[in-house]
């Protein structure tokens, strides 16, 4: 049995299938690499990527003109992919299958037949949490320097190792693995694919939503009894705060707000037509006079904006509040963390 790890990298959001990178690595049994390469290829249109935080490449267009396309490379990549003695493997495979078949269908070749795992699915239920974990982030737990994130070959080679962690970990070979977790290999066939199964990780979703459904109920209950400070939320910060990207509420001050402390919980509401609650404790409190000296002392992401200017951010507080309410009151910013009750 061998091991190929494989991750895409395309260059244009509006352009299915246009696949640039393809990076293949190859391991035996024992983890230890055959090989390990990086496939540049031409895409045949301009890089053209529009996502929140920006992805640098380290690759142009200019560099690629002399690359192979993909139809060329079709029947060496399926010759490792297609061994039915190779275990296929992707980070958040569902992203590269997806990809591998737009790719096919653009170049218009024959679709890809093989079955896959997903490493951020096996972690996710080796550790038993729901969110996975970046490879970035794998790169750190597991002490591996040498690393490029979204550089293809080394975006395979850490979901590799990562494979090699979890069964280190469980002390589990891999078909011990695959048995006790309940795992069904996803399948590429015909231009379509099947998502890997996963027994354990569905049972954790199941029971990680039953928990939530019981503490929001309760958090309802604790706002009905009234006594307690609250402060409402359009959806999308609320979101921010749930996940954690965002860790700061900022807020002008007034006679409710000022007799919050360290410690004393709040009760963020969602608005929205269907309401729910977010309870979240104080870490932390800052006084500052205006918006501006916010913007200036804090991390734009930590404030639940990314890669928004001063100017556009005091417009979306003056949508909120007053200039002369800014003025008079002043400004807090509570420091918070998620109830974990």
């Amino acid at each position: 049995m061998k091991y190929l790890s494989v991750d895409l990298e395309a260059c244009n959001t509006f352009v299915k299938g246009s696949v640039f990178s393809v990076g293949m690595v190859l391991a035996d049994e024992n983890f230890n690499i055959l090989f390990k390469r990086n496939y540049l290829i031409n895409p045949l249109c301009r890089f053209a990527m529009k996502f929140r935080k920006p992805i640098e490449f380290g690759i142009t267009k200019e560099d690629l003109a002399d690359k192979p396309v993909f139809s060329e490379m079709r029947d060496e990549f399926a010759s490792y992919l297609e061994d039915p003695d190779t275990v296929v493997m992707a980070h958040s495979a569902n992203n590269d299958m997806f990809m591998f078949n737009e790719a096919c269908k653009r170049a218009k070749v024959k679709p890809f037949e093989f079955r896959f795992i997903c490493t951020q699915m096996i972690y996710s239920a080796v550790y038993n949490v729901e969110n996975g974990i970046g490879l970035d982030k794998v790169a750190v737990q597991l002490g591996r320097a040498q690393f490029t994130h979204h550089r293809a070959d080394d975006d395979a080679e850490m979901a590799l190792y990562l494979l090699k962690h979890c069964l280190d970990k469980t002390n589990l070979s891999y078909s011990e693995m695959i048995r006790k977790f309940g795992i069904t290999p996803g399948k590429m066939h015909g231009g379509s694919f099947v998502s890997m199964r996963c027994n354990e990780l569905n049972d954790l979703r199941v029971r990680r939503r039953k928990q939530a459904y019981a503490l929001q109920k309760k958090w309802q209950r604790e706002v009905k009894k009234g006594g307690v400070i609250t402060m409402h939320l359009e959806p999308r910060q609320f979101e921010l705060m749930k996940c954690h990207s965002k860790t700061l509420e900022v807020r002008t001050l007034d006679e409710k707000r000022r007799s919050v402390k360290v410690g004393d919980p709040i009760y963020f509401i969602r608005n929205s037509q269907k309401p729910q609650v977010l309870k979240v404790i104080v870490t932390g409190i800052d006084a500052f006079s205006s918006f501006d000296e916010v913007y200036s002392s804090f991390d734009a992401t930590a404030l639940g904006f990314r890669g928004v200017t001063l100017i556009e951010y005091l417009e979306t507080m003056y949508e909120i509040y007053s200039d002369s309410r800014e003025y008079e009151c002043g400004v807090v910013v509570f420091h918070v963390e998620v109830a974990k009750e």
